[in-house]
């Protein structure tokens, strides 16, 4: 995949057990190829998300609070929280100005918000909106009275021993890069403080420690999160579940169906990085991925889950 896919380099491994139980690393990239930090792209809205849920199961807010209760005056402040977590808020897709992913980010004040930002009317249908996940991120930080970065660290990395997982790279990191789709041309990726919109999806993180967050959605939560209110997080909204084959978003994580297995995790890409970690909490094991490259590496995680299943199927306890 590696190969084909033309990244510059991959790092991937499988979830068992309480962390990595086989990775591998191709290409370009120094050894251990475990301890490399990769941009995380949109998996930073899951540990946004679950820095939200621990602040509702604390009471202080509800999933059905209108955003303005906590983060006043914006244009979406009749949505609910909840409506953000899943992305039916109506929000548009990017923050308006230059594109976050690209350009240096400042203050919520700074975007300017308007109605313009407002494409959909509240729970009409899934839209997709990094624009959402900036605002709460903001909600956090204003109840925790320190910015994003501090509380996501403080309260989920740290917690779950994610110690090489920041918002800037640090240490050994690869290089985003820009492979060009018909000539053999390697172009580098800068990288930017994203502002408001860090909490969309700044996150760097090596192989080690995705592989600790693909434990934490396979239920080793230990003191960040209850077990219920990941299974809440995990409950697709919006999608009939019945369905042989669909793709779901639940609180902040995506939800897919897959040659009959349930997956639940997310994707990640910022300008020269893809990432992924996705589970099957039915085999009990999760796969995960980091590539510096824009494209071309999209069916490997279920592929990999699906040969996992195949050669060393999950044994169950006995009736």
């Amino acid at each position: 995949m590696q190969r084909d896919g033309r990244a510059p380099s991959l790092v991937a491994g499988v979830v068992r057990d309480g962390g990595l139980a086989w990775s591998a690393g191709r290409g370009d990239v120094a050894e251990p190829h475990t301890d490399v930090q990769y941009r995380l792209g949109s998996i930073s809205k899951t540990v946004t998300a679950v820095a939200v849920m621990r602040l509702r199961d604390e009471g202080r807010l509800g999933l059905d609070d209108p955003l303005e209760e906590h983060v006043p005056g914006t244009p979406l402040g009749d949505r609910t929280v909840g409506q953000l977590l899943s992305h039916l808020a109506g929000a548009t897709s990017e923050s308006p100005g230059g594109w976050w992913e690209r350009v240096p980010g400042g203050s919520l004040e700074e975007l300017r918000l308007t109605g313009d930002d407002v494409v959909l009317g509240a729970a009409r249908r899934f839209h997709y909106s990094n624009l959402g996940f900036g605002l709460l991120g903001e909600l956090v930080a204003r109840h925790r009275g320190v910015p994003w970065t501090d509380v996501v660290r403080d309260e989920v990395l740290a917690p779950l021993g994610m110690t090489r997982t920041d918002p800037r790279p640090t240490g050994r990191a690869a290089q985003g890069s820009a492979v060009h789709p018909w000539a053999d041309v390697v172009l580098p990726e800068p990288e930017h403080d994203a502002g408001v919109m860090a909490a969309a999806g700044q996150l760097w993180a090596t192989l080690a420690d995705l592989g600790r967050f693909g434990s934490f959605l396979l239920g080793d939560t230990g003191d960040v999160l209850s077990p219920a209110t990941l299974e809440e997080m995990a409950v697709p909204a919006g999608v009939d579940s019945s369905a042989p084959g669909w793709s779901a978003y639940g609180l902040g994580l995506q939800v897919l169906r897959v040659d009959g297995q349930v997956l639940v995790g997310h994707g990640g890409s910022m300008p020269g990085f893809l990432a992924g970690v996705f589970v099957d909490r039915s085999e009990q094991a999760g796969a995960v991925l980091l590539a510096n490259t824009t494209s071309g590496l999209d069916p490997l995680l279920p592929g990999l889950l699906a040969d996992l299943r195949a050669a060393e199927p999950r044994v169950v306890e006995a009736w």
